[in-house]
């Protein structure tokens, strides 16, 4: 049965994975024949990861609207009321398009968006999380009492079972998913292995790029054996001092690109050997959607920590040709064996095995609205 669906979330130009998903989640629903509203910020926010020269996605299917927020007049004290604004746009959505759900992803600002929409017009309301919104707001208490109402008033909090400890205090409503599955039909494996040398990094540059292992992974690009394309896909607000660190090593093998809109990724992995998935200086592992993309399409993925295929292991049997674990300290050992395993790869095709499909997450959605529907009208 088609529902009517209001997604509250950040969608392009804003970057990020929870923007990516959204596009391809609402796009999956809308070929399914579901009615699918995106609630989102104007064009003009996300400032410094906001993709440039942005244009609304072509080809948009008839089955989807996006509804951007409106700028609100100046006033004393000064603020953009951002927040305000995506309530209020829901509230008038729902009403006009007689909405049956309300999907939010990202905890601040659109689960509590969604949860005072919902108070507003009685519709049931989903609500899911990204990563770094746990690490900012559930785990270190910003906004504790928002926070907990929006998830505690919730009929359903998607998550998966590495944080059913998070969220089973404030609700018995918990549905488990995997994060995020591509689109098996966009994120095709190549034809063949032809190696291209040319190798990405590709992501937020922000404050903390530090963490990111980011100089390290320049080092490495500088050390290649032979004669390698290393691009670095990325904006934010650290980029300058990122560049700046990079001048003071005469570090510049590497060209500069911005960010892409989330429907050119299958285009840009075509013509990648393999990605940068370093994460050793980080708190705690990363789910990354643009690593199962690239699984999907065969493209390689290097990484510096040993256990880094355990996130994904319900998702996407990894093997040696398509993982290359480097040393975390060593850039001249990490570029010779990076310089080796892409010539290697191709003479050996990777044997791709995804354990989930696209349309398999679009079923687990589907039965979220239904179950949830069937709640308020039983």
């Amino acid at each position: 049965m088609p529902y009517k669906i209001a997604f509250l979330s950040k969608f392009p130009p804003i970057e990020g994975g929870i923007s990516s998903k959204t596009y391809w989640v609402t796009r999956g629903l809308a070929q399914r024949g579901h009615e699918i509203h995106v609630i989102t910020h104007d064009i003009g926010a996300g400032r410094e990861y906001s993709i440039k020269g942005y244009s609304e996605p072509p080809g948009t299917d008839l089955n989807i609207q996006i509804h951007r927020t409106h700028s609100l007049p100046w006033h004393i004290p000064e603020d953009s009321e951002h927040t305000l604004s995506l309530i209020d746009t829901a509230i008038e959505v729902i009403r006009e398009h007689k909405i049956q759900v309300i999907d939010s992803s990202y905890l601040v600002p659109y689960g509590i968006a969604g949860y005072f929409t919902k108070l507003s017009t009685q519709i049931p309301h989903v609500i899911r999380h990204g990563g770094s919104d746990l690490e900012k707001f559930l785990k270190q208490n910003n906004l504790q009492s928002l926070v907990n109402l929006a998830l505690s008033d919730a009929d359903a909090v998607i998550t998966n079972r590495l944080h059913a400890n998070l969220f089973e205090h404030l609700t018995p409503n918990l549905v488990f998913q995997p994060p995020y599955i591509p689109d098996e039909s966009v994120f095709v494996p190549r034809n063949n292995l032809q190696t291209r040398r040319r190798l990405a990094i590709i992501g937020k540059i922000n404050y903390h790029w530090q963490h990111k292992s980011l100089k390290l992974i320049a080092k490495i690009m500088e050390n290649l054996v032979d004669k390698f394309e290393c691009v670095i896909y990325g904006q934010g607000n650290g980029i300058d001092s990122f560049k700046e660190s990079l001048k003071q090593d005469n570090l510049s093998n590497f060209e500069w690109s911005p960010f892409v809109v989330p429907w050119e990724m299958p285009g840009v992995l075509s013509q990648l050997d393999a990605i940068f998935a370093f994460e050793s200086n980080l708190p705690n592992p990363v789910f990354s959607n643009l690593v199962l993309e690239a699984a999907w399409m065969g493209v390689g993925i290097i990484t510096d920590r040993q256990d880094f295929t355990d996130t994904y292991r319900d998702i996407f049997a990894f093997n040696k040709n398509q993982v290359l674990v480097v040393s975390p300290t060593d850039p001249e050992l990490s570029a010779e064996s990076i310089t080796r395993w892409v010539k290697e790869r191709i003479s050996s095709k990777p044997d791709l095995q995804p354990l989930a499909s696209f349309q398999e997450f679009l079923l687990l959605n589907e039965a979220v609205y239904a179950d949830v529907l069937n709640n308020v009208s039983g």
